[in-house]
């Protein structure tokens, strides 16, 4: 599967399409996990029509008042008092389904009004599939399509210096500050990221209240609103690095995780232990067979690539260079007692957690002294 490009140089080549056209596009499709880009890219189109004095004509599947019939009337009908009619579908994707082998009513009525140029046609939808028919046949006749992603929250896996404060989660909130004339620090910002979540509308209110408040951030209660990372945690267990795990522990705990959909967030005790110690055993356990190869003479590189251990996961390749065989089986010990008292009425919380990350750390040699 090809990598999804930028949301953010996606978003650049709209702009710079819709102001090199002069006119409305015939026909424009955006789609894809990022509903802020998505909006906006909306909102445009919509301005754009004002100004042409379009008949503007808004359809959303997903509200109770929604008549399929009404698009196929906007569809079909001529405007009454605008030379051209723009027809927005929000989430169409269910209505554009074949039926018994047939077009839809609604994707062949989408196809007649951009055959005959009756106006301008935007689909906005968070999944719109596209080898669906009618998105094909829309592509033939001119439509641009634009997919906005979800913006990475973490630098990927691949890159040589994998700096938090250069996810992209974090350069779009530094950019967009800067945009809205807020003073704001990468640090701030990598902070904002973690307490607020991946929710561009919700950050970009954030940097909205602070321009309107003398334009300088200040992120003072924001590290008590922030939601926990089980995989942050596993990784600064693995690590051995005891200050980063007592903080994760916290913040899981107190804060739990987010949910993909709605933003909601999971705090039950039972379900961040899983979760967490799902991600856990099976590291510690490729850590153990790591240690083992090495203890047979094997390379650290080649040890950790005979247990199955990406190049991607330099935490775990490190700590297997770090750790004897000896301590990798005794932390698996550790694992699976919490995953015993885990499904027992006693559970695990943050404490035991804590306690697991004092016996897992690893003491840094202190430097020379000249």
């Amino acid at each position: 599967m090809a990598k999804e490009p930028d949301p953010r140089e996606v978003w650049q080549a709209f702009e710079r399409e819709l102001s090199a056209s002069k006119g409305m596009p015939a026909a424009v499709i955006v789609r894809g996990a990022e509903p802020w880009y998505r909006s906006r890219a909306v909102d445009a189109l919509l301005e754009r029509a004002r100004q042409l004095e379009y008949e503007l004509c808004r359809h959303d599947t997903r509200s109770p008042d929604f008549r399929a019939a009404s698009v196929l009337d906007d569809l079909a009908s001529t405007a009454m008092f605008a030379s051209a009619r723009c027809v927005v579908l929000n989430e169409p994707e269910a209505l554009l389904k074949k039926q018994a082998g047939e077009e839809s009513a609604v994707a062949r009525a989408l196809l007649a009004f951009a055959k005959r140029g009756a106006g301008a046609l935007v689909l906005n939808a968070e999944s719109l599939r596209a080898d669906l028919s009618v998105v094909k046949a829309l592509g033939e006749l001119g439509a641009r399509t634009y997919t906005f992603r979800k913006l990475y929250e973490k630098p990927a896996p691949w890159e040589r210096d994998p700096d938090p404060l250069r996810a992209e989660l974090v350069s779009w909130i530094v950019a967009r500050a800067r945009e809205r004339k807020v003073s704001i620090a990468p640090e701030q910002a990598l902070l904002l990221a973690h307490a607020r979540g991946n929710d561009l509308a919700a950050l970009d209110d954030e940097l909205s209240a602070a321009q309107s408040s003398g334009g300088k951030f200040a992120s003072a209660g924001l590290a008590s609103a922030a939601a926990g990372s089980p995989r942050e945690l596993c990784d600064a267990l693995i690590g051995g690095d005891l200050g980063a795990a007592m903080l994760a522990a916290e913040t899981l705990f107190r804060g739990g995780i987010r949910r993909d959909k709605d933003g909601s967030r999971d705090t039950d005790e039972g379900a961040l232990a899983a979760i967490l110690l799902g991600y856990l055993r099976p590291r510690i356990r490729q850590g153990l067979a790591a240690a083992q190869h090495m203890l047979r003479g094997a390379t650290p590189d080649a040890a950790a690539a005979e247990a199955g251990v990406t190049g991607f996961d330099k935490i775990l390749r490190a700590a297997i260079a770090s750790r004897p065989p000896q301590a990798w089986a005794q932390m698996l010990d550790d694992v699976l007692e919490l995953e015993r008292r885990a499904k027992s009425a006693r559970g695990v919380d943050a404490s035991e957690l804590a306690a697991l990350a004092m016996r897992w750390r690893v003491r840094r040699a202190s430097p020379a002294r000249r």
